[in-house]
């Protein structure tokens, strides 16, 4: 792997919008708030998918307590793609989900979920062929922002 890559990755990063739906469904949606940590071997992300005031789209969204998650453990990244291993998570089981990685720059991360690749053991949540998933419409691409 490269390193120099690797090390561009590490940091503090803050959402500045998030892609979800597919097809005529598609839009993009600032959630409240969505952290992701990144060290030299661990990771941590915390979010709060329920929209901003002029981003919702309410009549899709689930509960507000399945809105909120947060995950933290190792990860693997080898330049392209990073996955994920979970030691602590607000899901009944443990796993690990791939991200495509890329930077647009310095300081601009962007991570589109391959949902195909997600490992959570007796858990289901591969979207449908609508595009849904138990929270609401399915998250296509982020964009994050370095903060530290």
């Amino acid at each position: 792997m490269n390193q120099a890559i690797n090390k561009k990755i590490r940091g503090v990063w803050k959402i500045e919008y998030m892609d979800v739906g597919i097809g005529s469904n598609s839009r993009t949606e600032v959630p409240k708030a969505f952290m992701f940590f990144i060290t030299k071997r661990h990771y941590t992300a915390i979010r709060d998918f329920s929209a901003l005031p002029g981003y919702e789209n309410e009549g899709d969204l689930s509960p507000s307590d399945k809105l909120f998650m947060a995950d933290a453990g190792t990860y693997d990244f080898d330049g392209t793609n990073l996955v994920v291993h979970h030691m602590v998570a607000k899901f009944p089981v443990l796993g690990s989900m791939t991200f495509g990685c890329s930077m647009e720059d310095d300081n601009t991360l962007i991570l589109t979920p391959q949902y195909g690749k997600m490992v959570l053991p007796g858990l289901d949540l591969k979207p449908t062929k609508s595009g849904k998933m138990a929270y609401g419409d399915v998250a296509t691409r982020y964009v994050f922002k370095r903060l530290e």
